[in-house]
């Protein structure tokens, strides 16, 4: 898979799919399909950073997938490109014509564009699907248009949804919407090692920016990501708390972490490597305990608890890991 992060021209009969395509969901999964049926090769085009992180920060939602997730997720859907354009003040105030130019017209030079029915580009969104369409009709480029995804309930599949599931700790929901299961992914960094001396070690992780799921306890599989690591590409089952360590962090303003108890053996020293934490059922939601003791026993229940989940769960795999798909990674 191709990876870009400049309008360079796209390989001949490619069809560009324009979007934010935060989580790559199953209504982006559908605007893609479009773009597989209109040319034999299929590219991504998305700007980065998000372009409300630059305009309207304080409006900027979390995202739900980073950008090493997200052309993971892309490999493995089977896409040609990814293009990341930088995305800046400046580009903010290009005109309509001015953009389709630069990116379209003169830049990736796609044989066709994909894009939903409400895309809008240009300075002030005025660039309309009308003029899109005549500005590449022009340059003998077609246009094709995909009306919005609903459930069965007629509701959008969306990524504020899945945001929604998440803030619930709703993650099987989610992942109906998603077609996976939500992932979080980053390095695993030192902790307070409570869980070692608990008897359950665990390996804490700082994640790259994906949104964590209310805090609680998760039945959840671990992928290592890490092509330095000798179980490169492995998954193993686990149990994952999002939290702050109520019974033992009496601090005023505790810091929301991730770690996770991988179940089972031989999986070596993760420190510094990185891992993939997918969540597949909530056990329950984060508490207190009076003492070590009363914690040590939740903790067998929440592994007999996620043991039997994991072995009935609905299977949403997860995308394989690729090293190019970690370029950029400091």
């Amino acid at each position: 898979m191709l990876v870009l992060s400049s309008p360079t021209p796209l390989p001949p009969q490619t069809a560009a799919c324009i979007g934010a395509f935060d989580g790559l969901h199953l209504g982006h999964q559908a605007l893609l399909r479009h773009g597989r049926t209109a040319q034999p090769r299929t590219a991504l085009i998305t700007f980065v950073p998000h372009p409300l992180q630059v305009l309207a920060p304080d409006r900027m939602p979390p995202m739900i997938q980073s950008v090493y997730q997200r052309r993971r997720v892309a490999r493995w859907l089977g896409l040609d490109a990814v293009v990341e354009l930088p995305f800046t003040v400046g580009v903010a105030h290009m005109g309509p014509e001015e953009f389709i130019g630069h990116y379209l017209h003169r830049g990736l030079a796609p044989a066709t564009v994909v894009v939903g029915e409400d895309f809008r580009y240009g300075h002030g969104r005025a660039g309309t699907l009308e003029t899109l369409r005549d500005d590449l009709a022009r340059e003998r480029r077609s246009l094709v248009v995909v009306p919005k995804v609903l459930d069965a309930q007629g509701s959008k599949l969306g990524s504020s949804a899945i945001r929604g599931f998440l803030s619930e700790g709703e993650v099987q929901r989610a992942a109906a919407v998603l077609g996976r299961h939500h992932t979080l992914e980053g390095p695993v960094i030192a902790g307070a090692r409570r869980g070692r001396t608990l008897g359950f070690p665990t390996a804490n992780i700082l994640s790259d920016g994906a949104m964590p799921p209310r805090r609680g306890v998760y039945a959840s599989r671990v992928q290592i990501t890490d092509p330095r690591h000798p179980l490169f590409g492995r998954c193993f089952d686990g149990v994952t708390n999002v939290g702050v360590h109520p019974t033992f962090d009496n601090s005023t303003h505790p810091t929301t972490g991730v770690e996770v108890h991988l179940l089972g053996d031989g999986v070596g020293d993760l420190y510094g490597h990185r891992v993939e934490i997918a969540f597949v059922a909530r056990l329950r939601d984060e508490q207190a305990f009076p003492n070590a003791e009363a914690l040590v026993s939740q903790i067998q229940q929440d592994i007999a608890d996620a043991r039997r989940l994991l072995a009935h769960a609905d299977e949403h795999p997860l995308a394989p890991p690729h090293p190019d798909d970690l370029r950029g990674v400091p």
